[in-house]
């Protein structure tokens, strides 16, 4: 596991919450909801207009019309599959947060593709992502050193990620890919025991994972994606019986602003929702259970 998500946890507990009342002290009341949020840097609300991404706004929600008592979001940037499980597993950093919770959303098994997918593309340029404080910055880092270049070099380069991306042989990125995939598998089942175990009455929404890249920018790429990411949908599919889900990638594809991902339009590489997109995400969450019937 990466050592450095626990202390970024511990900031997360005391800088992102939105307290009604501290978590677990909850008063007297007909309808009273604690809401938990975990997962990665879309969890976060990377790239949403502060105030405005989906946990934002679902917290708003429900404090509006549920008597919600906290909201806590508990995510960090960067965190995937594997991760995620370890901390579950072996910390007891969120045990606290997830055995009081009456809802929990999670997005996570994103960067199990993306991670790979960005650093390939860093890797292209020699940009080193350890080398920024956040991803954001890392990002920005990256899409100045391609602007320097300019549009021939992105464009030869891209040819090269492609053909890594496209392939199945040890040392490439789509080996890497379909390794990380069949890694998801595993985890996700996995996840869903460790939470039930510390909480079998939580009500769980899970976001299923969106393609970023659209098809009429770059067929090819597309279309790998799709063959990733559709397993892993299945696999939380198999799960509806232990958890919601709210299926953001249907919704998105009926979107193309939702992500701002481009890699033919010399390029925009930010795969995270847009502020329209985490309000997106917030419809397919309003869409599941009412939320009297989470307690």
């Amino acid at each position: 596991m990466n050592r450095k998500l626990l202390p970024i946890i511990m900031v997360l507990v005391l800088l992102i919450a939105i307290p009604v009342q501290a978590f677990g002290e909850v008063p007297e009341g007909d309808m009273e909801l604690k809401y938990l949020n975990i997962g990665d840097s879309i969890a976060v609300g990377l790239s949403a207009t502060p105030g405005m991404s989906y946990f934002d706004l679902y917290a708003g929600y429900l404090e509006d019309n549920y008597g919600l008592v906290s909201a806590m979001n508990l995510s960090a940037e960067g965190l995937d599959s594997m991760e995620l499980l370890d901390i579950l597993r072996y910390t007891d950093e969120l045990d606290y947060f997830i055995a009081n919770a009456d809802v929990i959303t999670i997005s996570i098994g994103g960067n199990n593709l993306l991670t790979p997918v960005i650093g390939a593309v860093a890797e292209l340029y020699q940009v080193d992502p350890s080398s920024y404080p956040s991803s954001g910055a890392f990002i920005q880092a990256l899409l100045g050193k391609i602007g320097a270049e300019g549009e021939m070099a992105w464009n030869m380069r891209l040819a090269a990620f492609t053909t890594s991306a496209l392939s199945s042989y040890p040392g490439t990125l789509g080996y890497m890919l379909e390794a990380r995939t069949e890694q998801f598998l595993s985890d996700w089942p996995e996840i869903l025991d460790e939470i039930e175990e510390l909480n079998p009455d939580a009500h769980i929404i899970a976001m299923t994972l969106y393609n970023p890249i659209e098809e009429d920018d770059n067929k090819e790429l597309y279309d790998r994606y799709e063959e990733l990411v559709r397993p892993m949908n299945k696999a939380m599919m198999r799960t509806q019986n232990r958890v919601t889900l709210a299926k953001v990638n249907k919704a998105f594809d009926k979107e193309s602003d939702a992500v701002d991902f481009r890699l033919t339009w010399f390029p925009l590489i930010d795969p995270h929702p847009t502020t329209l997109g985490h309000g997106i995400i917030f419809e397919e969450l309003m869409k599941g259970r009412s939320p009297r019937s989470f307690q």
